[in-house]
């Protein structure tokens, strides 16, 4: 396990770290579909702009994620070795 950081930015301007572990061969994308769930944006409809779906955390929408380590220096993406 690799203990890492989450960080969510969020569509209302807010930024949101959780502490989170990646198990032996999983990535970032693992870590934030535990976290997150998915909501079907009620406002859609074919070709009116709007997005069909919204990844949310807590009620609120996700606009983009990414993990680091626990003091925040560097990227994680994967923890483990990757195929040749």
């Amino acid at each position: 396990m690799k203990t890492i950081l989450l960080i969510m930015h969020m569509l209302n301007g807010e930024v949101v770290a959780v502490g989170t572990s990646l198990a032996v061969n999983e990535w970032c994308s693992d870590a934030i579909d535990k976290l997150t769930y998915f909501e079907e944006n009620p406002n859609y409809s074919e070709n009116n702009g709007e997005v069909w779906i919204h990844r949310k955390y807590k009620g609120k929408k996700v606009l983009a994620h990414y993990c680091t380590s626990e003091d925040g220096k560097s990227f994680v993406t994967y923890n483990g070795e990757l195929p040749e």
